[in-house]
């Protein structure tokens, strides 16, 4: 943390973007990727201490011997002469270094010197990639990377940061199809780790875009400040993170911790700050040929024209899944087309056009209409892309570009090609597209999967602050708080329960039952899980049956209105030790965390985001009206407002909640404070 107490984004400019640079070990050993280096439009020195020549410039014996001291210094030395290379850099003032060893090949020595190596980078601010990476790579020359850099490796707006060095190299060695600013392979992250460099790229002109390969977040606080850093620059952050499957939610008191795993935090966190969370390297790249072109989606209504009407059905469920529409043509176009091609019998979206007329006047007349009639954001021609389709099959797919670009000019409709294939194109439409900035997807899942995530992508707005923290009707005392406190500090914030009383004797339980009026619940006066030890009387009609209820469960009782049947559903809070609140909405009751049906989202949340909780939670929206789902959106909200509020509450339970027309009323809850936390806020 700075000075300020936020999060410290370290300097990383000198590795990415070198004013000089100097390679020590040149040996003849790596000359394919010091002749990489040496394309540079920056001065660059060769280091070793017995060649005198290579690649038409002197060798220099040592760093010492160099003219000028470069800016940064790439070691590409054994692991035993790293330390001695560094100190000498580090004595001369270089700040900036590029570390592709100290891996596997160092064997038991390599940690003791990575440790070593990152204490003497950090008591001189020195920035280092790797070690054990891949380096830095930059379209054009320059690169300080540990592999052969593709003549397919081209130019473009796209920046991409891999915590892997093999996943990094696949982004490099997919062709030409995305064009990039840099791709860093941070490897060991030992001073310098993806928040630095995300951070950089946010500041970055010539970035647009950037992907993020991650393995783990090293300090979440700094890459949350990068991924907002990016979002006011207007700039998306597409995520994929491996080893999720591992990630398992946590035993808790509440329901809603056992629900919610790293996993899920994880993408509540990137969804709180903007980023677009892609499941896998397939859908990555989809996503970048998106991303890639100088215009983006703006929406999701989605249009396509095709080939075939299996791969139209294909697309359609692939859309489906991926949460993408189909909206039906429009009764002014599909009439156009019954009276244009009258072979066309039931003409609808997407459209199967194969052989209803000439296919180079029906494909690029069905592409006009659906492009120039306004309702739709995305139009797709789907046909089978592959370099190894004959020679009237390859010109249909050029004619099907053709017309996507020609009739999309104009208007802000985003033109794609799509292919159940995931072959590469022919050289002719590959040219073709890169010229006319039409994105070729392949793979139908994949494709779907891509455009979902990036369509109407926009930079996200932090809410507004919350207002001082409300006055608490109790005392937050540490541990599980009993059911009538939990439900005290939640309705000062506005979450309505069933009408309840504390009853101490079973007398005074019957005289709180018919205050209430029947039928009542009596519950044990306790915290968490009374239904698992039979604390729980249901449906209770007369006196007696209070009494004998409340006698039963030890004499002091808490007894509550018992509400008409309804939807039952749990909304909750729970702390994710590295991104913080998490708000959870889901299907609820007794089966909940078995069903763990539920939406996460992080706090702080505005109104419209706790809506748009509720509406990502699966299966409410089939079962509850529009008034009670916004009445459970107040809850979510007034969650996260007192999670934000009251540091010291670890976890929240309100489940059930029943929702019915009137609205969402909760039966029960459970407020859990952290022991350490309510002793450090005591103390202030």
């Amino acid at each position: 943390m700075g000075s300020s107490g936020r999060p410290m984004l370290r300097e990383v400019r000198g590795t990415v973007e070198p004013t000089s640079i100097a390679i020590v070990g040149a040996s003849t050993r790596f000359d394919t990727q010091t002749a990489e280096v040496v394309r540079a439009d920056v001065p660059v020195w060769l280091v070793h201490p017995t060649r005198t020549e290579a690649f038409g410039q002197p060798v220099f014996p040592s760093l010492a011997a160099l003219p000028e001291v470069p800016d940064l210094v790439e070691i590409k030395v054994g692991h035993r002469t790293v330390l001695e290379v560094m100190t000498q850099a580090l004595d001369l003032g270089v700040r900036s270094f590029v570390v592709t060893g100290l891996g596997a090949e160092s064997g038991p020595e390599g940690p003791p010197i990575v440790a070593q190596l990152a204490q003497l980078a950090r008591d001189h601010d020195a920035a280092v990639v790797g070690p054990n990476c891949m380096g830095v790579a930059r379209p054009g020359g320059g690169s300080t990377w540990n592999g052969t850099v593709p003549d397919a490796f081209r130019a473009g707006h796209v920046s991409v940061i891999g915590q892997s060095g093999s996943v990094a190299e696949g982004f490099m060695n997919g062709g030409p199809r995305v064009g990039y600013r840099c791709i860093v392979s941070t490897g060991g992250e030992v001073v310098r780790d993806a928040a630095d460099f995300l951070a950089h790229f946010a500041d970055d002109p010539l970035t647009r875009v950037v992907a993020v390969f991650l393995e783990t977040v090293r300090r979440p606080e700094a890459f949350a400040a990068a991924l907002r850093r990016c979002a006011e620059a207007g700039k998306p952050v597409v995520v994929t993170k491996v080893g999720r499957s591992a990630l398992a939610a946590r035993a808790a008191l509440a329901h809603t911790g056992a629900m919610v795993g790293s996993a899920r935090s994880f993408s509540a966190f990137l969804r709180h700050h903007g980023a677009i969370e892609v499941p896998d390297f397939t859908t990555m790249i989809e996503a970048l040929e998106i991303l890639g072109r100088n215009r983006w989606p703006t929406g999701r209504r989605v249009a396509a024209v095709s080939e075939s009407g299996g791969e139209c059905a294909m697309l359609a469920d692939a859309a489906d899944e991926a949460g993408l529409t189909f909206p039906p043509l429009p009764s002014g176009v599909r009439q156009q087309l019954l009276t244009e091609f009258t072979n066309f019998s039931d003409p609808s979206n997407p459209l199967d056009a194969w052989q209803v007329a000439d296919s180079e006047v029906v494909f690029s007349r069905s592409v006009e209409l659906l492009a120039g009639c306004g309702e739709f954001d995305v139009l797709l021609g789907q046909v089978d892309l592959s370099r190894y389709r004959g020679a009237e099959e390859e010109e249909l797919c050029t004619q099907v570009a053709r017309a996507l670009v020609e009739h999309t000019r104009d208007n802000d409709v985003f033109p794609a090609v799509t292919s159940i294939l995931a072959e590469s194109p022919s050289e002719s439409i590959t040219r073709f597209a890169h010229d006319h900035d039409l994105a070729l997807l392949r793979g139908t899942t994949a494709a779907m999967r891509a455009l979902a995530a990036v369509a109407g992508w926009r930079p996200r707005v932090a809410p507004e602050p919350c207002p001082a923290p409300l006055a608490l009707p109790v005392t937050l005392a540490p541990g599980p708080m009993a059911e009538h406190d939990s439900a005290a500090v939640l309705e000062a914030y506005g979450v309505r329960f069933a009408e309840r009383r504390r009853a101490g004797t079973p007398d005074a339980a019957v005289t709180a039952a018919e205050e209430l009026g029947y039928p009542v619940v009596v519950k044990v006066d306790g915290p968490a899980h009374k239904g698992s030890v039979d604390g729980v009387a249901l449906d209770v009609r007369t006196g007696p049956e209070v009494a004998a209820a409340a006698r039963r469960m030890g004499g002091r009782v808490l007894v509550a209105r018992q509400l008409p049947r309804g939807v039952e559903v749990l909304c909750g809070m729970t702390r994710d030790e590295q991104y913080g609140p998490v708000v959870v909405v889901g299907l609820g009751g007794r089966a909940a965390e078995a069903l763990s049906l539920a939406a996460v989202a992080l706090a702080p949340m505005d109104d419209a985001e706790a809506v748009a909780l509720v509406a990502r939670a699966p299966g409410l929206a089939a079962v509850a009206s529009e008034p009670a789902l916004a009445d459970l959106a107040t809850v979510a909200a007034a969650l996260s407002r007192l999670a934000v509020d009251q540091p010291s509450i670890e976890e929240i339970d309100v489940n059930p909640l029943i929702l019915t027309d009137e609205g969402a009323v909760a039966v029960d809850a459970l407020v859990v404070v952290s022991s350490a936390a309510a002793a450090d806020t005591g103390k202030r």
